[in-house]
């Protein structure tokens, strides 16, 4: 019987909000701190260095380059030497990469990796692409165990040489349930989206950034406005293509109905305004923004792309559309607004899946079991 706590280091290049961030945010927040003790390393600013302090976890300043450096090498093995803890967990392909990598020097520990989405899969006939997955298959020779938040992901990843079927696992992404079950009639809010002669509200969570798909939504916007000249669209989060979007909603005439709040930590109250959450992405892996979305009893517009399938059945908790279609995604929002029943069915349909599939402490729980046999497996080795 093991004594001690269990010590894990969690890398993380990006220390700003996003869902790799917020997951591994809430793994470190709710794991169980009896049996385990975590630490985190990741950029020194951002949200998510901020949410861990304030719960008392170590943060390891560590700038890791998203381009091949040397000195990034070093800071990561110095790091794992520093902290000597019996699990690293890399999370994203930059700290998976240098992580993994550095690991290989001196680490006697386990090596998990989590794939938040494998995103260059969906452009890997290019040379960038090929490169990272020859990383990757590379990478996977030292990796313990690799985990994927979509069972979609493993699929793919197991097509394309990346992930073994006999050490690797599906942990579906999950999500605090009761932390976004808010009323939209709350007066405490901190940002209200409502103004007195904008009665519906049309958001959308994420960054912007072509994988979102944004530019399709803006140019399907217009059919949506004619028939509902009082709809506001709200896209909360900010990126490289504000620029570009905010341009293309000028060009199309529908500006003045587009409101870029940029990222924004009320994510639940934010959610709780909103009468329709809309996510047209061009790939995903499993969203947690739309987990969220369900959780905030909000009838949801998606694509059918990877993971989101793995969350709503078209019909039943959501509408799906095929990605880079403005018209089917302005003729489902148009259904939504025409349709108030549909949209309480969808809500309640919704609730009731993520509240029981998805709900944070399964992801917890089967996180945590892993954790415990691959440290066994390896102390008995």
């Amino acid at each position: 019987m093991r004594k001690n706590k269990i010590k894990i280091l969690m890398l993380i290049d990006d220390a700003s909000m996003g869902g790799g961030q917020q997951h591994l945010l809430w793994l470190a927040q709710k794991i169980d701190k009896s049996k385990f003790e975590i630490e985190v390393a990741c950029e020194e600013n951002g949200y998510l260095v901020d949410e861990l302090r304030k719960n008392n976890i170590k943060v390891h300043r560590l700038d890791i380059s998203n381009s091949l450096s040397v000195k990034s090498l070093i800071s990561t093995y110095r790091l794992l030497k520093k902290v000597s803890a019996d699990i690293l967990h890399t999370h994203g392909g930059t700290a998976g990469f240098y992580g993994r990598l550095a690991s290989i020097i001196s680490y006697k520990g386990v090596v998990v990796h989590t794939y938040h989405g494998i995103h260059y899969l969906n452009f890997d006939k290019n040379l960038l692409g090929r490169i990272y997955k020859l990383i990757d298959k590379f990478l996977l020779r030292i990796t313990d165990c690799t985990i994927c938040v979509a069972q979609k992901d493993f699929e793919i990843g197991l097509k394309a040489g990346i992930v073994k079927k006999e050490n690797s696992i599906v942990i579906h992404n999950g999500v605090d349930v009761e932390k976004f079950s808010l009323t939209n009639k709350n007066s405490d809010f901190k940002i209200n989206l409502k103004k007195e002669n904008e009665s519906i509200i049309i958001g959308s969570v994420g960054r912007l950034h072509h994988q979102k798909g944004y530019e399709y939504l803006i140019s399907g916007s217009k059919a949506v406005l004619e028939k509902f000249p009082n709809v506001k669209f709200v896209l909360i989060g900010d990126g490289e293509l504000q620029n570009s979007l905010e341009s293309l909603a000028k060009n199309k005439g529908v500006y003045n109905s587009y409101s870029f709040v940029g990222n924004r930590k009320e994510i639940p109250e934010l959610l709780a305004q909103m009468d329709i959450f809309v996510l047209p992405s061009l790939w995903e892996g499993l969203p947690l923004v739309i987990l969220e979305a369900m959780a905030a009893k909000k009838p949801i517009v998606a694509t059918d792309v990877n993971g989101i399938v793995e969350i709503i059945e078209s019909g039943k908790e959501g509408l799906l559309v095929p990605p880079k279609n403005s018209t089917a995604l302005s003729s489902a929002l148009i259904r939504l607004l025409e349709d108030n029943e549909l949209c309480k069915v969808l809500a309640s349909n919704a609730y009731e899946k993520v509240a029981h599939d998805f709900n944070i402490s399964k992801m917890i729980n089967k996180t945590e079991n892993l954790y415990q046999k691959l440290l066994l497996k390896k102390e008995n080795a």
